[in-house]
């Protein structure tokens, strides 16, 4: 598995956190069964299975008991969000706060993406 140093999944846990808070606060505004109200439930389900994954990797005695389906759903959810921030970075002027946050986002899900992936294998053990 690869290792990801302390820094690296801290951040991660915070630009996770701050995009769940975010998505939170959006799905309230949204019309319940629309489109994109499904698609911030993925979102907001698949961070809340990425940040114990997080600090578990951080060495936290963190249960995480998630199911194969819940995994690969959370997976996918975080690799749709991660393109989604990926096409709209050219958009932002490097060094601004928009760039910074879209290159964190995409981090943190990467790193986020392969614990999931990590533990779909262990699975398969």
């Amino acid at each position: 598995m690869e290792q990801f140093s302390e820094f690296d999944l801290t951040e991660a846990g915070r630009a996770i956190l701050s995009a769940l808070i975010k998505s939170e606060k959006a799905i309230l505004k949204l019309k319940e069964n629309s489109p994109l109200y499904r698609l911030t439930a993925e979102s907001i389900r698949a961070f809340q299975i990425a940040l114990p994954l997080l600090r578990r990797e951080q060495g936290a005695q963190q249960a995480c008991a998630f199911g194969r389906e819940d995994l690969a759903r959370a997976g996918a959810a975080l690799a749709s969000a991660r393109s989604r921030v990926q096409k709209v970075l050219p958009k932002f002027a490097g060094g601004t706060p928009q760039h910074t946050l879209a290159v964190r986002r995409i981090r943190a899900f990467t790193i986020a993406e392969r614990l999931i992936q990590t533990e779909l294998e262990q699975m398969n053990i």
